[in-house]
């Protein structure tokens, strides 16, 4: 796929994203099904990592993509008015998920014999998620659990102890959004 490729898939599902968030928020269900199927499930964290990331690289989005985004933005914010306590407690209960499935992907890493790096890069989204959620959950007028950045600062750690420095997992287009020194789990892989 070409770079406008990519980055059109991902505002695709962005845009699909904050189109739903708000009946998504007010759901009690935990896996939202979006569109015709052939996008990912809805998920506060996955809105939250193209976004973030969408937003770091606006300035190389054509002019009709950068609308696009600031549009899909609006309508994020509008689905968020009034349910302060309903997101938080929604994105509390995906990052305890995504730390899950986490672990589960460190643990089938750690069994992996050979080069496993295309496996890691595809598995990785899940670290950069929860980092979207909780640098989100830290901002007013939401509030962390603390045990959870807790939790999460022991499996880096234990990530860091053997961790194999090397180039930037994705594509790297994505790389001005995921500066080394912050995202250092991108840039190489575990021993």
């Amino acid at each position: 796929m070409t770079e406008n490729q990519i980055i059109e898939q991902d505002l695709r599902v962005m845009e699909q994203m904050a189109a739903e968030m708000d009946a998504y928020l007010i759901s009690e269900c935990t896996h939202w099904v979006m569109g015709n199927g052939e996008m990912p499930p809805l998920t506060i964290g996955g809105y939250l990592m193209r976004y973030d990331r969408l937003t770091i690289l606006c300035k190389k989005l054509r002019l009709e993509d950068q609308v696009r985004v600031r549009q899909a933005a609006a309508l994020y914010d509008e689905a968020l008015k009034e349910k302060v306590v309903r997101f938080e407690a929604r994105a509390h209960q995906e990052l305890h998920g995504f730390i899950s499935g986490w672990v589960r992907h460190l643990k089938t890493l750690a069994s992996c014999k050979g080069d496993y790096t295309p496996k890691y890069a595809k598995l990785v989204d899940t670290r950069v998620v929860i980092d979207a959620i909780m640098k989100r959950l830290e901002k007013f007028p939401y509030q962390l659990d603390r045990k959870v950045a807790e939790e999460l600062n022991s499996l880096d750690k234990n990530l860091h102890s053997r961790w194999q420095k090397g180039a930037f997992v994705w594509d790297e287009m994505w790389q001005p959004a995921y500066p080394q020194d912050e995202y250092w789990w991108l840039y190489g892989q575990p021993s």
